[in-house]
């Protein structure tokens, strides 16, 4: 034979042999799907966005000025319970109204509200009015949030002390990144 017809069944060989070696690597190994790495949002800035959409939904309220009350913000799947994210929520919705120069009144201070330990003072139930009349507040801050696989869907809304109305309401979410999923974990 031909040295030169040799080399190319050599060639031709081996060209084979590693285009079944990469076919073969590529056939055999399992694809397995990437999921997105979902970062968090600066949450002080989603939360004092939300008072302030409440805030421009209420304008009246702005003029009057009078007290309100801020509650933590609780699983729309169990009403009495919250986590760490719930009183976040809560305490920067407030802190953005006392900024904006209302009076927020602190219910952590006062002696004469139901507190439930490790979980916040909750506002979404029948005693809004007693409450906020003993307190002399024209409105409660109130909210719920529900927890998916990717996102925590928020619903805040600012309720008439003296017959429950909704006087506004701001709907937002917020990524479920490393924070928010540490901000949800039992404490």
């Amino acid at each position: 034979m031909n040295w030169n017809v040799m080399r190319l069944r050599g060639v031709a060989t081996l060209l084979v042999a590693f285009s079944v070696g990469i076919l073969g690597c590529a056939s055999s190994s399992e694809e397995v799907p990437v999921r997105p790495i979902i970062r968090d949002t600066n949450l002080i800035d989603a939360n004092h966005n939300a008072a302030d959409a409440l805030l421009a939904r209420a304008p009246w309220l702005k003029e009057r000025r009078d007290p309100l009350l801020a509650a933590t913000f609780v699983d729309i799947n169990n009403l009495d319970a919250s986590s760490a994210l719930g009183r976040v929520i809560g305490e920067q919705i407030g802190s953005q109204f006392a900024q904006q120069g209302f009076t927020v009144i602190e219910l952590k201070m006062r002696n004469n509200i139901f507190i439930k330990e490790g979980s916040g003072e909750f506002m979404l139930s029948r005693s809004i009015k007693e409450i906020s009349q003993s307190h002399n507040a024209a409105a409660v801050i109130v909210g719920t949030y529900a927890v998916a696989r990717q996102s925590v869907f928020v619903q805040a809304r600012l309720i008439r002390a003296t017959d429950n109305l909704i006087l506004s309401s701001y709907d937002y979410v917020l990524p479920l990144g490393p924070d928010a999923k540490a901000l949800l974990a039992p404490q």
